[in-house]
């Protein structure tokens, strides 16, 4: 590997970075509570309540969540919407989303619980 190689890594390297660190502060100013609180409710909705149950309760661990999940969830239009919002690949806001999701929720605590359906 030639030095501007090894450079070119680097910075892409440093790059990288520097879009993972931004990418919570920019998920929370595109979502919103309105838009935290629907992300939960469609991830509710597709059987994780378990998962959104542990984030929004002070009292429990964070449950993991994977980017599959996520995108089974909240459907490829959904994820795109938000890629393209942020000006970012889908696959860095699924992998975002798994990543902060649970602690963007549990910082925000109740008040972004998804309202239980009716039966």
């Amino acid at each position: 590997m030639s030095w501007s190689d090894a450079l070119k890594g680097a910075v892409g390297s440093v790059v990288g970075q520097a879009e993972q660190a931004a990418l919570p502060g920019l998920l929370k100013s595109v979502l919103g509570t309105e838009g935290l609180q629907t992300i939960l409710a469609k991830l509710q909705d597709a059987g994780l309540g378990n998962e959104v149950a542990s984030w929004v309760d002070k009292n429990k661990g964070n449950l993991p969540i994977s980017t599959d999940q996520i995108r089974t969830a909240l459907g490829d239009e959904h994820v795109q919407q938000i890629a393209k919002s942020l000006g970012i690949p889908i696959d860095a806001v699924l992998a975002a989303l798994a990543e902060k999701l649970p602690e963007a929720a549990s910082a925000a605590g109740p008040a972004v619980a998804p309202h239980a359906k009716a039966s």
